[in-house]
C-alpha cells in the first residue's frame, strides 16, 4: 500500500515507543509479524543539541531496516534545526514530529502534547524540519490538549505544508492512556477533512480493535504500540483477521517463552554485532523488560516476575530465567 510517497508491505505499523521500540524489538516484531513501517525511539532534540552522541545506538543499522521512520519531539524551532541536520547523514524514510507525547518530561519541557496549546509554534517548527530535512515529514498529534479541539486545524496546516501524512492519536493530552476513552470519532473526521493519508492510533490491542478502527475511521493505516508489548504475533494476527475474518489465538506458556527469549536474545545479538557498545548492559536490560512483558499473562509465572524485576546482572537474569524453565 501507498502511505504518501512510502510504499509499504501492508498498513500496519509498529509505533516510536521511548526506551521499547529499540532495534532488538523492531527485529522481534517483524520476525513474528507482517510490519509495513517500525520506528525508532522518540528521539528528544535537546539531547542532539546537548549531547548527540547519546543518541547514536538508538540509529545503529537503520538503513537495513528500511522503510522505518525517525521520531524528533522539541519545543523551539533551534534545537530542532540542529537535530535535522544531525539525522540527514542518516538513511532512512520518513522524519516523524511528535506534537502529541503527554508524558510529564514533555510537558514540562514544552514539547510533544504541550505544542497543542501553541498550534502557531508547531506551524513554525513543521517549517523549520521541512525546510532542513532531506526526509520526507509526517506528523503524531493527540486531539487537543484538555479537550479535543484544534486537530482540524493542524490536519489542514499539515496537508498545506506537504505533510506525507498525520497519525492521530484519539484522545487529548491530559487523557493520556486511559481506558475507555479513545475517540474513534476524532480519526474519522479528520480523515474526512484532509486529502493527505491518516493513521489511526490507540488501544489496539487485538485483530478485532484493529478491524473497529479501520472500517470506522476510514483511515488508511494503523498505528500499533502498547498492544505489541509481549504479543508481537498482533501483526499477524490483525493481518490474517482483515484478509481472512479468522482470530489466532495466543497465549505464551514455559516452552513458548524460552523459544520468545531465545529468538529475542538472537535478535540482540544480531543487533549488536560489529557495534562498540557495552553489550552485556544492553542485553541485560532488553531481556528483563521483554521477559516481564512476554510473561505478563501466564499462570504461575508470579515468583518468577518478582525476582526479575529485581535483578541487576544478565548473569542473575540467565539463572532466574533458567530456574523457572526447569520447575
Amino acid at each position: 500500500m501507498q502511505l504518501g510517497k512510502l510504499k509499504l508491505e501492508n498498513n500496519l505499523i509498529l509505533a516510536p515507543l521511548l526506551n521499547i521500540s529499540t532495534g532488538p524489538y523492531r527485529k522481534f516484531c517483524r520476525h513474528f509479524g507482517a510490519i509495513g513501517l517500525v520506528s525508532v525511539p522518540m528521539l528528544y532534540s535537546k539531547r542532539f543539541a546537548g549531547k548527540p552522541e547519546s543518541v547514536e545506538h538508538e540509529l545503529f543499522k537503520i538503513e537495513k531496516e528500511k522503510p522505518i521512520s525517525v521520531q524528533l519531539i522539541g519545543p523551539d524551532t533551534e534545537s530542532v534545526k540542529m537535530s535535522v541536520e544531525f539525522l540527514n547523514s542518516y538513511d532512512f524514510n520518513i522524519l516523524d514530529f511528535n506534537a502529541g507525547c503527554p508524558s510529564r518530561r514533555a510537558i514540562n519541557s514544552k514539547e510533544g502534547g504541550y505544542l497543542l496549546k501553541d498550534i502557531d509554534l508547531l506551524k513554525v517548527i513543521l517549517n523549520t524540519i521541512i525546510k532542513y530535512s532531506n526526509k520526507p515529514v509526517s506528523l503524531k498529534l493527540r486531539t487537543g490538549f484538555y479537550k479535543s479541539n484544534g486537530y482540524l486545524e493542524i490536519g489542514k496546516i499539515a496537508e498545506d505544508l506537504g505533510l506525507e501524512f498525520i497519525t492521530l492519536h484519539g484522545r487529548t493530552v491530559t487523557k493520556r492512556f486511559q481506558s475507555t476513552t479513545i475517540e474513534l470519532e476524532t480519526i474519522k473526521k479528520l480523515k474526512e477533512s484532509v486529502s493527505i493519508p491518516v493513521v489511526g492510533n490507540g488501544d489496539i490491542f487485538d485483530p478485532e480493535s484493529a478491524k473497529k478502527m479501520l472500517d470506522y475511521t476510514g483511515a488508511d493505516a494503523i498505528m500499533i504500540g502498547r498492544g505489541s508489548m509481549g504479543n508481537p504475533q498482533i501483526f499477524s494476527a490483525i493481518e490474517k483477521y482483515l484478509k481472512t475474518g479468522k482470530k489466532e489465538t495466543y497465549k505464551v506458556q514455559k516452552d513458548s517463552l524460552k523459544n520468545m527469549i531465545e529468538i529475542y536474545e538472537n535478535c540482540i545479538d544480531t543487533f549488536l554485532s560489529g557495534i562498540d557498545y557495552p553489550h552485556d548492559d544492553f542485553k541485560f536490560v532488553e531481556l528483563k523488560k521483554n521477559s516481564l512483558w512476554l510473561s505478563k499473562f501466564m499462570k504461575n509465572a508470579t515468583v518468577f516476575r518478582n525476582n526479575i524485576s529485581r535483578i541487576k546482572t544478565l548473569y542473575e537474569f540467565k539463572r532466574e530465567l533458567d530456574n523457572f524453565l526447569s520447575n
